[in-house]
């Protein structure tokens, strides 16, 4: 069974999105966050915290996740380049308008927070 496959068995539901814009801001949290938005009701996957920013004091912590989850997101949408992710077309895996997960839009790609190596000391259920 495909990756898709075992989302739709599970409840969710599979939406073809193009990527309307990708930051990597400190903009709403003292933390370094990865953000996609996605046409799906203006829904954002993401917020994925890499770095502490507050009052001057640069902490990088969990860093390695985050570029983990950078690398695996271009590979996802199939770039190479982190600017080539607008306009990207990419599969957006929801439950309750909610996204939980990317897909590459033909290939077997998923990115999703909630599985390794983003939570690697938990066995997560989809």
């Amino acid at each position: 069974m495909n990756p898709i496959e075992m989302y739709i068995q599970n409840g969710y539901e599979v939406m073809n999105a193009i990527i309307e814009n990708a930051d990597i801001t400190t903009e709403e949290y003292p933390t370094v966050n990865i953000q996609l938005k996605l046409p799906c009701g203006g829904v954002v996957f993401g917020g994925y915290s890499f770095a502490h920013v507050a009052k001057g004091d640069f902490k990088l912590e969990g860093w390695e996740k985050g570029m983990t989850a950078i690398f695996r997101i271009m590979e996802v949408a199939g770039v190479n380049h982190w600017n080539k992710l607008k306009g990207s077309p990419v599969r957006a895996i929801l439950k309750d308008q909610r996204i939980y997960a990317i897909a590459h839009f033909l290939e077997d790609k998923v990115m999703d927070y909630r599985l390794p190596p983003f939570q690697e000391n938990e066995l997560c259920s989809i």
